[in-house]
This record gives C-alpha cells, structure tokens and sequence, in this order.
C-alpha cells in the first residue's frame, strides 16, 4: 500500500446518485480489518484505494473507522455527511399490515431507537412495527437516519397532518407517450396493489391502468371494496371517464338492440324487415359512419338500403366485391323499386347517372373521379375488410373517394369479419368511414390497443362509437347453431404425400422461423415460396382424398338430403364435377348469371340434389339454405371465408340444424391447419363478439408446427 501523505485518507467520489467514500492510506493490518467491516468496500488494486457506497448502512461503520484512527485525514464533506447519517439509530422505514390496520416496520442497520418510538415498538423478528400516530410519524419524519420510503412517506405525511392513512391513493401519472393514466400509489395495505393489478389493462410495472372508460365498472368496484382514496388531482378525470361510462353505455345498448319501431320509409320498400332490422337503419341513421357487422345471413344489404332511403341519401356509391354486384343490382331493385340503378363495370367512362351506382372495388380508381363529380351523400362498402391493406391500390382509391364526400355524407360498412388476421386491420377501414380519430391515429390506436385484453377493450369501443353487431342466436332464436364435424379420411397417394412434406419441412428448417430479421424483400419472398410450398401439399392431399371424398359424398346422397360441397383447387372440383354430372355448380369460370341460374336452381325443392362450390367464387352473398349440410373438401387460408362458405347454409330461411362436414387427413397439413385454423378463428371472434383469445398468423402457425414435427395428432382415419 502506497503512501499519500499530501491527500485526504477518507474523502467522497462520485455523482449525488452514484457516491463512493474511499479509503487511501499506508498499509496497516489492523486499519484494513477495521475497513473490511464497511458494508459492501471493495478494493481498487490498481490505485491502491478502498471504495465503499456512501449509503446510510456503510455511514455509522466508516464513523467508527475515523473514531478508531484519528490520525486519518477525513475530507470536509466526509465530515458533513458523517454527521447527518453517523449517529443515532439508522434504517429503513416501510409500512405494512397487521390485522386490518396499518404499521410502519422499521429495520435496524445500526443504533437505537429513540425512546418516544422504542416505547411504541413492537417485535417483528428482524424488525419491528410501530402503530400509526401523529406522534410516530412526527418522530420518522424528524429522525435524520430514517430513511422512509414512498409508501411510509405518504402514511406519515398524511398522520402529521391529522388524517388516516388509507389502504392506496389512486392519482394520475403519464407513460412515456405522455398519455395520463390512472397510477395506485400504494400506502400500507398489499392486498389493494394486488387488487389493482387485477382490474383490465393494469400495468405491474408502473402500477397504472388506462384514464378510459372501459374500466370504469371494474375500478368503481375496487375503490368501493378497499376503501382507497381518489387525490384530488384524479378527481376530476375520474368524474370525466364515469360520463363517458353512461354514455358509451347507452351507445353499446344501441349497437346490440334487437327491435326498434319501424322506419318511416316501411311502406316504400319492397319487402318487409324484421324487427332488428329495423333496429339496424335505426343504428345507421343515428351514426352516419359505422360499421353495420352482423353475423352473416342478418341481412346487412337489406339494412343499407332501407337506410339510404329513409334518410334519402342519393346518390348513393355502392361498392362491393365483382361477384355480389349482380345480386346488389338485385336487392336493390326488389327493395328500393321506386330508385333508377347502375352497375359499372370495367374502366370505360359510364355517363348514366342514378340514384345507386355500384361498382366493384377493382375499378374504383378509375371511375373515383367522376363519382365524386357527382356529389354522392352516402358511400356503401359491403365486405369493408376488402380495404383492410392502406397500401393497396383498391384501399387508396375507396380512401380518396371517400374524402370526397360531404361531411355530412353516410358511410356505412358492411362485413360479417371486420378484421381477417389482427385487429389493426381495422385502421384503414376506420379512416375510410371518418371514425378513426375518435380511437387514436394509426400509431396511437397500435399502442392504445395492445396487450392482455386488447381484443376485448376494442370490441367495447367499436361499440361505443360505431360498430353494430347481432348474433344469429340473439336476433333469431329459432335459426339453430352451426355444427362442425370432422370426416377423417386416408390419403390414396400416402407415399406421395410424405415425401413431398418431408422436403417441404426440411426446406422450411433451413430457413429462420422469424422472416421479420431479414431484409424486407428477402422475406417477401421467403413468405410467398412458403405459401407455394404449402399450397402444393394442399393440393397433393386434396387429391389423395377425392376417391375417399367421392365414396363420402355418394353415400350421403343416399339419404335423399341435399348437400353444399366447396373445393379450393379447379382440378378437385372438376373431378367432382365428372363423378356428379347432375350437379349444380358455382365456379369462378362461370358467369355472374350462371350462377344466380344455379342457385336458383338448387334453391328451388325440385332442383338439383347437389351443389359444388369454388370456395372463392361462392363463399359470400349467395344463399343456399335448402341444404342444412355443408362439406369441405379443402381448408382455406382465412377463417373467415372459412365461416362465410358455411353462412351461404346458415342463413335467414334456415330451419335446420346446420352440419359442417370436414374430410380431413390426419397426419397431413389438413389436422395442421384444422389445429391452428381455431386459434386464428379465436382472433376474429374477440374482437368481433368482444371474446379474446391468442392468436398467430395461421401461415406461419402451419410453418412452425410443420418444423416441430412430430406435431400432436388428433384424428383417426376411417374407411
């Protein structure tokens, strides 16, 4: 050890928050046992110097030290702080529960206690409660050694000044977006912070829960049941969000009733509407901009129409998907038969002007210019998550038309599955219906509903704001429940099938699980040879299932029911097609009018027995309710068009219990998807119904399985 007979032996180092009191002296064997005492030294070998935290626990040890040794030159602010946290008792003062009541709990480092609260104290083992008083708290607060942290801080403030403390505090702090949230500061109770935490959206970090009304029932609740106290600075916002509370809760009554008294305009239209329905134009016509989302079969065209006309809103644009143009054509003119209608199609310039125009979503960005010329104050989006993409063309275009419009101007959209994979595909359908600064901009509606419950929190705000939506079970008690049965079946070409999936799961274990840490483009790519990869092993055990599907099929017609069978790939539905030459059918290749001759056809009691569908050309605005049974030969990519195809069966009209037929090969993709497909459908449900669930992109889902092969198998195959 070297000497420093010019310098201070003891002096202190370092920032406020970061001080160090350092030792440089002689060596000396009895001086260096005295400093190893120091709670936490250390030894700096390269100068020579012990470091030991200045803290109020090393403070009393390093008095000692320079009592032992005067000869040791202690540096000024050494002294100083020495002298207001080296004497006396020091420690830690926290608070707790005893009982029912509240008590300070002190821990010793060193010292002891002055009378007044050693005649208070009681023994807690390795530290000891002192009751809560006005004297007590005077004492802590007084006693330069304490060091009382936020909660005995708060108790003893609020006791100096002749209250009680309560359990928590609930006050309001800010996240890093500067956004105010509701923050528990705990006082002397665990059992409220665990509470807290509980309630929706609570953050254990920073002990917080949204300034929203969403929480206002639960929140109530708990300040009730624990006594906590609101600071005056919450009042205010708390008073805030229970107004919102009332009011989003007459909105959500609105967006869930089921009957209302009957629109003015009954007796112009051409049909009759049910009582729920009646409810729906009401909903519109108060909201302007919403999204109409009742489960599929309510009758959501009907609904717009009858609104459009009770508040006399033409022209109208209507855009909907190429296929459901001819049938908007028709509804349109069955409901409405006193309104002129046009169809456009293709991008040729249409000079006919009418009360409702219609065009499909391909082509908006040809014709949105001389839409807008023509001042339309109302804009119908059926099948809206068509524009969940903002990048795509057809969204861009609907958007531009849409600002277009008056403000005053009706937007309403149309879906049965408002979101398709996450529910921030919602952002650009809000935007397009002038409902999404009510929910946040696109950034600040990713971070507002995110995390546990998320799903739930937004289905609660749609409704509160725009978003209207009825159950089959809750509007018509006597349309009975979808059942979803499961057909397993053998692959004829079982060989083929493996060794194609074997390479398929090889490839994919090359490649990383998480394409988000590659290059954009590389990824993109990476994503579509997926798809593709995937696609051909659908396609290879749809073809290995054909002779087991067309034995299935042939059986089931036997009982003399009719029957709905969709197919993905052109090759099944035509060997179908071979094996069923009576059989009706829906295809892409067919015209808008051939298909409305087949439905019409099966539809009719006479009609064909069978029906065979192109997943993509029939899955929406068709109904086929003769048949209460509905089979899939395939499984597709998007639970909701998965749902929508067993809607065409599942409809108003329909008085059977609806059947679900699946043939399925276990041990092939076809479980894998079945397996993932629930959980995707789950996604969809939360925020639609306001159920919540987990979920993953089934793609990548079906990926992740496919490399942990052997993934769990469910099925058993039959004859």
């Amino acid at each position: 050890m070297r000497e420093v007979p010019a310098l201070q032996n003891v002096l202190l180092r370092g920032s406020e928050a970061h001080r160090e009191v350092v030792f440089a002296f002689p060596y000396q064997a009895d001086l260096v046992d005295a400093v190893r005492r120091v709670p936490g030294r250390r030894f700096d070998w390269d100068r020579r110097e012990w470091h030991a935290p200045a803290t109020i626990e090393a403070a009393p040890y390093v008095r000692s030290v320079c009592e032992a040794y005067p000869d040791l030159r202690v540096a000024e602010d050494v002294a100083d702080w020495l002298d207001e946290f080296g004497s006396g008792w020091v420690g830690r003062v926290t608070t707790g529960k005893v009982g029912a009541t509240g008590r300070f709990r002190l821990a010793r480092v060193v010292g002891d206690l002055p009378d007044e609260l050693a005649l208070a104290a009681e023994d807690g083992g390795e530290f000891v409660w002192i009751p809560f008083s006005a004297a007590a708290a005077d004492a802590l607060l007084e006693l330069p050694g304490a060091r009382l942290d936020a909660a005995a801080l708060r108790c003893a403030t609020r006791l100096s000044e002749g209250g009680q403390p309560p359990p928590g505090i609930l006050s309001i702090d800010h996240d890093a977006h500067a956004q105010p949230r509701f923050e528990l500061q705990t006082t002397w109770d665990p059992d409220v912070l665990a509470a807290f935490l509980e309630l929706p959206e609570a953050e254990t970090r920073t002990r917080t829960i949204p300034m929203d009304p969403f929480v206002v029932d639960a929140l109530e609740a708990f300040l009730r049941a624990h006594g906590v106290l609101v600071a005056p600075e919450a009042r205010g916002s708390l008073d805030t969000v229970r107004a919102q509370h009332t009011e989003a809760l007459e909105a959500i009554g609105r967006s869930r009733a089921t009957e209302a008294d009957p629109v003015a305009c009954a007796d112009r239209l051409g049909g009759t509407l049910e009582p729920f329905q009646h409810a729906g134009v009401r909903y519109i016509l108060d909201a302007k901009r919403c999204f109409l989302a009742d489960e599929q079969g309510l009758g959501k065209t009907v609904q717009a129409l009858a609104a459009l006309e009770e508040a006399d809103a033409f022209p109208a644009v209507v855009i909907c998907p190429a296929s459901l143009k001819l049938n908007w054509e028709r509804e349109t003119a069955k409901w409405l038969p006193n309104r002129s209608v046009v169809v456009i199609h293709g991008g040729a310039p249409v000079f006919a002007r009418a009360d409702v125009t219609i065009l499909n979503y391909e082509i908006v960005r040809s014709h949105k210019d001389a839409l807008a010329l023509a001042r339309p104050r109302a804009l119908v989006l059926d099948e809206a998550h068509y524009c969940k993409n903002p990048r795509a063309k057809r969204t861009q275009a609907v958007r531009r038309l849409a600002d277009s419009l008056p403000r005053d101007a009706m937007r309403i959209a149309l879906t049965g599955t408002p979101v398709l994979n996450r529910p921030d595909e919602l952002v650009s359908q809000l935007r397009i219906i002038g409902r999404l600064e009510e929910l946040g901009s696109g950034a600040s509606f990713a971070r507002r509903f995110q995390g546990m419950g998320a799903e739930q929190r937004l289905h609660w705000h749609l409704r509160r704001t725009c978003f209207a939506r009825r159950l089959k079970s809750e509007v018509l008690p006597q349309l009975p429940a979808k059942r979803r049965v499961i057909v397993p079946v053998t692959l004829a070409n079982a060989a083929e099938y493996k060794l194609a999936e074997d390479d398929v799961v090889a490839w994919l274990r090359e490649q990383p699980l998480d394409l988000s840490e590659l290059d954009a483009k590389i990824a993109a790519t990476l994503r579509a040879q997926r798809l593709a990869q995937l696609t051909t092993l659908k396609r290879l055990a749809a073809r290995g299932k054909l002779a087991a599907a067309r034995t299935w099929i042939a059986d089931f017609l036997e009982s003399g029911e009719p029957l709905v069978v969709f197919a993905h790939h052109r090759e099944v539905l035509d060997a179908l097609l071979h094996t069923f030459p009576d059989a009706a059918h829906l295809l892409g290749s067919d015209s808008q009018r051939a298909r409305d001759e087949s439905v019409r056809a099966f539809q009719d009691p006479g009609g064909p027995q069978l029906i065979i569908c192109s997943m993509k050309a029939a899955a929406q605005g068709i109904t086929l309710t003769r048949s209460s049974n509905v089979c899939f030969l395939e499984l597709d990519w998007t639970p909701a068009m998965q749902e929508q195809a067993e809607d065409r069966v599942h409809r108003i009209g329909q008085h059977d219990a609806v059947v679900a037929w699946h043939i399925l090969a276990p041990e092939t993709i076809d479980e894998t998807m079945a397996t993932v497909i629930e959980r995707k459908r789950g996604l969809i449900g939360a925020v639609t119904d306001g159920r919540e669930d987990d979920s993953r992109a089934l793609i990548e889902s079906v990926v992740a399985e496919l490399r942990e092969r052997p993934p769990a198998r469910h099925l058993r195959a039959v004859a």
